[in-house]
């Protein structure tokens, strides 16, 4: 993650992460244009083709890498400030800048289900139902990396036998996510779902699971000696992690 955009004619949504517009998210359109030495883009902040004010922004301060959690979070800054005393023209190319965003989270979601229809999925999310929401996130982000999740919400259709289609994506799976939250280690539900699946990973080493924490919470002494990922303090390090941990599994095999 945190690379740098490529300028190969890629257009389309980027973030700003540093200078003026630091958080926002606009419309990549071109690049090449040299200020004074520095080289800089023509970015819009919503569609290029409903906004005609752009600006110049220096390519080093741009980035086409980045999550759903920046997403919503940019998306739930914009609400905050369309409540706030601005201008029309401001506020005008916020909501462009947010019909952008929610158009971005439409076509992830999208891509994701896609996806869901492949099957032997690598990664198998285990949560609890409250943790839905971040949990999504994950399987976004992983999937825009290529890396297929199995996930309930999305894996099992009204009518299937759950206990069914968890131990079918239990089988197929590569790699387990146990989801840590206060929530989830007084589920029975998702204990079942690991606990068998942790000694056939001593026996066979088939199958890895990833403790992935989630807010401080008691860890269960079976998974204690196990290293886990903290995402209770930053999403962003969290997932860049994850992503990096999975392909050195793979990369190892």
């Amino acid at each position: 993650m945190n690379k740098q955009y490529s300028y190969l004619g890629n257009y389309g949504i980027v973030k700003i992460i540093k200078g003026k517009f630091k958080g926002r998210f606009g419309y990549y359109d071109d690049d090449g244009l040299d200020f004074d030495g520095k080289m800089k883009s023509v970015i819009y902040f919503g569609e290029m083709f409903d906004n005609s004010k752009y600006y110049y922004i220096e390519q080093e301060n741009i980035t086409n890498d980045f999550t759903i959690e920046d997403l919503k979070k940019r998306k739930d800054e914009i609400k905050s400030q369309l409540w706030q005393k601005i201008s029309e023209h401001k506020r005008l190319e916020l909501i462009e800048e947010k019909e952008l965003i929610d158009e971005e989270i439409y076509s992830r979601f999208e891509s994701y289900l896609d996806s869901s229809k492949l099957k032997n999925k690598k990664v198998f999310l285990s949560h609890s139902t409250m943790d839905k929401d971040v949990v999504i996130s994950v399987a976004l982000d992983l999937n825009e990396k290529g890396i297929t999740t199995w996930l309930d919400a999305f894996d099992i259709l009204p009518g299937e036998s759950i206990i069914s289609k968890i131990n079918q994506g239990l089988e197929n799976c590569e790699f387990i996510l146990l989801f840590l939250s206060r929530n989830s280690v007084k589920s029975n539900w998702v204990m079942k779902e690991w606990e068998t699946v942790l000694w056939d990973e001593i026996d066979s080493n088939k199958i890895k699971i990833i403790p992935i924490k989630l807010e401080d919470c008691e860890i269960p002494k079976i998974l204690q000696t196990k290293k886990y990922i903290d995402f209770s303090r930053d999403y962003n390090s969290g997932i860049n992690q994850l992503i990096d941990t999975i392909i050195k599994y793979e990369q190892n095999k």
